[in-house]
């Protein structure tokens, strides 16, 4: 076989020490050239203008604060246009994990584009909590702007509750947080719809248990229906808002409606996300779709083959490689 020359390794920016494992082993597989980056303990000089990657494939979590490295959320961008400004692609470049590390910034967005989603305030102000009250109904959620995986979501039923606990609430590391009215998703479902380099991927319904929080990560708890999670405390670890024991997610492939892959996809291209995934849901109360997350990292669902018919990894694969090439284009070039 016949495999392609890269002229520099592929650089995997990613922090954690287990979600680009697969990836790694995929390229491995292939005897691509490649290195982690993990950022949490890194540095660069602005002087060293010689690319030493043929393209950079960002992988940075706004939970890596979950996980002891704080330092990451505001390091990457930095380093992200660094390598940028020297010439090298970037898979979700800087202005991607703008909108991946902030709900302020995708609540904007989706007003922009015209899309729903959830009435919503900005907040960076126990006293601007309270204020915004006036504007919204109830039960509603407080998330900090920085979250990733539901970290740090707390829901409350009424203005007293809240009222009560509003000099307590964490609003995150970067001090702002969201007010924001709770939809009661249909059947207790929301669907994750999977992009790649401007294209539709695939999309999927996670149902979770009532009461487990707000963490629908199918990547590291995904379970076919009808089968019960074993238990696997090392994955669940790194999801901040999973209990000993875990939750139970129920994952199924399902056909996104075209509005809602049109809608999928000019949110992708305005927040410049090559991979990732936006997510959506069906108000139980009037049938209407609400958008409420954009994705930037991307794990896939655990199990793809049975739950989605096909592998999505060796695809990504390929696009990196089509990238580092100069044969594919980011959504930013």
């Amino acid at each position: 076989m016949n495999l392609p020359a890269l002229a520099a390794p592929i650089g995997i920016l990613d922090e954690h020490p287990e979600w680009s494992n697969r990836l790694i082993a995929e390229l491995a597989g292939r005897r691509l050239p490649f290195e982690k980056i993990d950022h949490a303990n890194h540095a660069f000089d602005p002087r060293v203008r010689t690319p030493r990657y043929s393209v950079i494939v960002n992988r940075t979590s706004p939970s890596s604060h979950t996980r002891g490295h704080g330092s990451v959320l505001f390091y990457a961008e930095a380093l992200l246009s660094h390598y940028e400004s020297l010439g090298v692609p970037v898979i979700n470049p800087a202005a991607a994990y703008r909108f991946e590390k902030s709900k302020a910034l995708q609540l904007d967005l989706f007003e922009r584009l015209g899309v729903s989603y959830p009435r919503a305030v900005v907040v960076n102000h126990p006293d601007q909590v309270q204020k915004a009250l006036d504007r919204l109904r109830f039960p509603v959620l407080v998330k900090p702007n920085v979250g990733g995986s539901g970290a740090g979501i707390r829901r409350f039923g009424t203005r007293a509750e809240l009222e009560a606990a509003v000099q307590h609430l964490d609003f995150g590391p970067d001090g702002t947080a969201l007010v924001q009215e709770y939809v009661e998703p249909e059947d207790g479902a929301i669907t994750r719809v999977e992009v790649m380099g401007g294209e539709y991927l695939y999309a999927i319904r996670i149902v979770r248990e009532a009461g487990t929080g707000f963490n629908l990560c199918p990547a590291d708890l995904c379970q076919l229906p009808g089968e019960r999670a074993a238990p696997r405390q090392p994955e669940w670890s790194a999801c901040p808002e999973t209990a000993v024991g875990g939750p139970t997610l129920s994952v199924t492939r399902v056909e996104a409606p075209r509005e809602v892959i049109d809608a999928v996809l000019r949110l992708a291209r305005a927040a410049s996300v090559d991979i990732g995934g936006v997510e959506y849901l069906v108000g139980a109360a009037n049938g209407k779709i609400y958008f409420y997350d954009i994705n930037a990292t991307s794990n896939f669902v655990a199990n793809a083959p049975a739950v989605l018919g096909f592998d999505p990894l060796p695809r990504f694969a390929d696009y990196i490689v089509q990238v580092a090439l100069g044969r594919g284009k980011t959504l930013a070039s």
